[in-house]
């Protein structure tokens, strides 16, 4: 029997086994056989420290950098980016740095497990609690103009995440176990933390790439944000349709962020959004300021205004599409979880999270969910309880999605509550985006551990300890977030502007309203669009399904380009240069993008999240 998790000091560590420095698929015919195996040749848990308070702290600390980072890109970009690599890069630097200044302090160098814990905890804090804020609680505050108090949203994303680390647990023997999904940000960890501890020859060049990327963008947002001595973008001369480009939002602005995020999301995605900025910015929007739809002196902004509903409805179609085309999924999963249970008990089940803490943990958090639904947003106790229910079988499908393609479906899953409480509450804008956010925490949330879970399978760590460390990083980002985002968005004008366009939010807020007033309260002009939007989003979406992956990569992605009607056209310009430098240095020295250009991009979007959210705070003092 594996000893109880604790914060207590360990033995000293002895050498790892070679197959935890090595191996990426545990060996073995049979499920029983793999078991054996990881338990025989890969398990460290009880050789090596793991959940020490020092790993805590270290990524409690770096869980604060991971959730500003996250919170910041959210607003300004849309989509969230796993901060699992990012984490076990700062957590190696940050303790190295502290052991050069303080050694006593400090102690002996991290083990592989402490690692693995500093970064579950930051990654739970930095990823699991960002998304919903920026999307559901952004659409609450755009749709009702007022933020819910502090003693609501706080301990409403802290229940949320944590119902989601514990409805993944019982995925864990299953997903990561036995069927040993990929999990390709959870493989991409425990590669890193081994060649991290390898030697330091090979971590030099990508903490180098990390600093040189955030002092960059940390200095440029420096001089833009708070000096004032750069411009936020420079505009390019000439006219689409008579109409000035600088007026359709066509420039080169000077966030990094963008650009690190473009190199990220590849070269499809980024490709696309300037696809369709020119579509949208480019072709459509001349024509409306010529048919006097939009105001003759308007700009980019009465231009999102509109385009934010063509774009509202490209997503959304392609999410709900999306879902019933992995409806097999739900099955996959539901299939897998009946085997578990009526496999019989192996020696490894010793060391997973017992059931009595999963069914313990339940019966608090979720008559908790209820009660703030009702209590905090007016949400009817019934209809809260059915949210909560849902949510569940939304993360089976959430976690079987990520396992296979490293894509946490929540926008889609997300949508389907929207769609489902339209019916259920119409008219009702704020319990139906209150239902949302329990569907996009709670499966966020549990996409995220099952990715640090496999991350430490392959290390050797305690699933016990790994679950701990997730769970107070949830706490440690509930605590961060909320904050952090009544600091950057303190009331509703804050979003919508070139700083914070908040796409993510705005497309949730307009899928609310359309599902409460019905597409009747909208222009025939944006009833239109709509609808060719729809379809558009719909044939791309079937093509990306049914096409051979050599053709499929020349479908344009109906998320870049429904998140192009959301966006100032120099932010998808800015993303596709990112995606267009990471695909020049794919072809020309594959090796450097996971070692070097993929630092280089998190360090961007660090260095300007971190200096954007300080200058805030100084400016709100």
């Amino acid at each position: 029997m594996a000893p109880s998790p604790s914060l207590r000091p360990e033995p000293l560590p002895s050498e790892p086994t070679p197959s935890s420095l090595t191996v990426v698929h545990i060996p073995g015919a049979t499920p029983e056989e793999a078991d054996a195996y990881w338990l025989r040749e890969v398990y460290q848990g009880d050789r090596l420290p793991q959940l020490t308070l020092r790993a805590v702290l270290l990524g409690s600390v770096i869980g604060v950098i991971t959730c500003a980072t996250n919170l910041y890109a959210g607003l300004k970009i849309g989509p969230s980016f796993g901060v699992a690599v990012t984490a076990g890069l700062l957590a190696y630097a940050t303790h190295g740095a502290l052991r050069a200044v303080a050694p006593r302090l400090s102690g002996r160098p991290l083990s592989p497990l402490e690692l693995c814990c500093a970064q579950a905890v930051a990654s739970a804090a930095g990823y699991a609690t960002g998304g919903a804020l920026v999307s559901v609680q952004g659409a609450y505050l755009i749709t009702t103009g007022h933020h819910p108090p502090a003693w609501v949203l706080l301990p409403w994303t802290f229940v949320l995440s944590a119902l989601g680390v514990f409805f993944a647990v019982p995925l864990k023997r299953q997903f990561v176990d036995r069927e040993q999904l990929p999990f390709p940000t959870g493989t991409a960890a425990a590669v890193t933390v081994r060649s991290l501890l390898a030697t330091g020859h090979e971590a030099r060049p990508r903490l180098r790439a990390l600093g040189v990327g955030g002092l960059v963008s940390g200095l440029v947002t420096l001089g833009r944000d708070a000096l004032g001595r750069i411009p936020y973008a420079f505009p390019l001369s000439g006219s689409l349709g008579g109409v000035p480009l600088e007026r359709l939002g066509f420039g080169l602005e000077t966030s990094l962020m963008t650009v690190g995020a473009g190199a990220l999301l590849g070269l499809r995605i980024t490709a696309s959004l300037f696809l369709g900025a020119l579509l949208i910015h480019g072709l459509v929007a001349p024509r409306l300021f010529a048919a006097g739809v939009l105001p003759p002196d308007g700009g980019v902004q009465d231009i999102l205004t509109w385009s934010l509903w063509p774009g509202a409805a490209a997503l959304t179609t392609s999410s709900l599409l999306r879902f019933a085309l992995e409806a097999k999924a739900l099955g996959r999963a539901w299939r897998g979880l009946l085997s578990l249970r009526a496999a019989p008990p192996q020696p490894v089940d010793a060391l997973q999270v017992p059931r009595r803490w999963v069914v313990g943990g339940v019966a608090v958090l979720a008559p908790a969910a209820v009660w703030l639904a009702f209590a905090g947003f007016g949400v009817p106790a019934p209809h809260a309880a059915l949210a909560v229910a849902l949510s569940f079988f939304l993360c089976l499908i959430s976690c079987r999605v990520t396992g296979e393609t490293d894509a946490t479906p929540v926008g889609s899953l997300g949508q389907v509550t929207q769609l489902t409480y339209g019916a259920l509450l119409p008219r009702n804008v704020e319990a139906n985006l209150v239902t949302t956010g329990i569907t996009v925490n709670t499966a966020s949330s549990a996409a995220d551990l099952l990715s640090d879970l496999k991350t430490g399978h392959l290390l050797g760590a305690n699933p016990r300890r790994q679950f701990l460390a997730q769970l107070l990083g949830t706490g440690v980002g509930a605590a961060a977030a909320v904050p952090l985002f009544y600091l950057l968005v303190p009331d509703r004008s804050a979003l919508g502007g070139p700083h914070f366009p908040a796409a993510a939010a705005f497309a949730t807020a307009s899928v609310s309203e359309v599902l409460s007033m019905g597409v009747s309260g909208l222009s025939p002009s944006l009833r239109m669009a709509g609808a060719w939007a729809a379809l558009g989003a719909a044939v791309l979406t079937l093509a990306e399904h049914v096409l051979p992956e050599r053709a499929r990569r020349w479908v344009p992605s109906p998320l870049g380009m429904g998140l192009a009607c959301l966006l100032p056209a120099s932010t998808s310009f800015g993303l596709f240069l990112g995606g267009v430098a990471t695909e020049a240095v794919r072809r020309l020295r594959p090796s450097a993008v996971e070692g070097r250009v993929i630092p280089l991009a998190a360090g961007l979007i660090a260095g300007e999240g971190l200096i954007g959210v300080a200058i805030i705070g100084l400016q709100s003092l």
